[in-house]
Parts: structure tokens; C-alpha cells; sequence
């Protein structure tokens, strides 16, 4: 039954390669075989966009957004990433941060420079924050100066109408 189900979901060429399978499993093995290979060229161009992702017109959003969409696509593709092994040196914990902290850099490292107050917070903080409390912090910052701009050109047009009615 998984085995009729299994062939009636793949492309006709596809299951036509695996249709003498004895087992499910052994379907399975071979589509793994055939297509769970690392698409080399597309990691490639993944990590290129990444090396080169500055933040430029975008507002935070969008160029966080940006950027994460590049690293969920390069954590899809690379398998080696994920360790299911029991840990009892602590080692797993300390490569998963120094990836994480790695990423905040690299996103810091990108910003326009109206962030620099931010960004050395960020940095010179003894533990450093997660990507989504980094990401917080910065749209916090981004809408005080949204509201700080708003004020003052409505106290530049406030001052400018009440000049121009003397």
C-alpha cells in the first residue's frame, strides 16, 4: 500500500527508475540517492547573495527578510548542519551559538550606518542577544526615528505657517 502510494506520487519517469523496488524502504533509499545530493550551484549562489546582502534603500524588514530567506534556504540544502548525537560535552550547544552569533554579526555587519548606535549596543553586549531579539531591537530603533521624523517636520511646518501669518 505505501509502495502504490509512494509510485502514484512521483512523476511517471521518476517511478518508472524505482518501480522494481522491493520495499517502500528501498524506494526511498534511491529517491534519497538521487536527488538528496547538495545542489552545489545553488549553495554557491546562496552564499554569494549572502556575502554581498547590504541593507541599502530596505528597512529593516525587509532587509532582514532578505537575508533570512538566503540562510533558510542554505539550512534546507545543507544537511551536515543538523547532529542528532546525545552530547555530553557541551560541544553541540557551543558550534549551534557560534553559528547563531555568526549570523548576527554578519547581519549587523550589513546595516547603513543610521544603525551605528544600535548596532554597537548589540556588540558590546556580554552575552550576545538572539537574531529575533537583534531584529527587535533594531525595528524599535527604526520606528523612534520614523516618529522623531514625523515631529519635527510638523514643527518645521508649524513654524514655518506661523512665520509666514506674521
Amino acid at each position: 500500500m505505501v509502495i502504490s502510494w509512494l509510485l502514484n506520487s512521483l512523476f511517471k519517469d521518476i517511478a518508472e527508475r524505482v518501480l522494481y523496488s522491493r520495499t517502500a524502504s528501498d524506494i526511498w533509499k534511491e529517491l534519497e540517492d538521487i536527488f538528496g545530493q547538495s545542489n552545489g550551484a545553488m549553495f554557491y549562489q546562496l552564499k554569494k547573495k549572502l556575502s554581498d546582502p547590504q541593507q541599502g534603500v530596505s528597512d529593516i524588514a525587509g532587509y532582514y527578510t532578505k537575508v533570512k530567506r538566503i540562510w533558510d534556504e542554505l539550512d534546507s540544502l545543507d544537511t551536515c548542519n543538523y547532529c542528532t548525537c546525545e552530547c555530553s560535552c557541551g560541544g553541540k550547544g557551543k558550534t549551534l551559538k557560534s553559528h547563531h552569533v555568526g549570523r548576527i554579526i554578519q547581519f549587523l555587519m550589513e546595516l547603513n550606518d543610521t544603525y551605528l548606535g544600535v548596532r554597537s549596543n548589540i556588540l558590546m553586549t556580554s552575552h550576545f542577544p538572539s537574531i529575533n531579539h537583534a531584529y527587535s531591537l533594531l525595528i524599535h530603533d527604526e520606528k523612534q526615528r520614523e516618529i522623531k521624523v514625523a515631529q519635527h517636520s510638523s514643527e518645521t511646518a508649524f513654524m514655518a505657517s506661523h512665520l509666514f501669518s506674521l
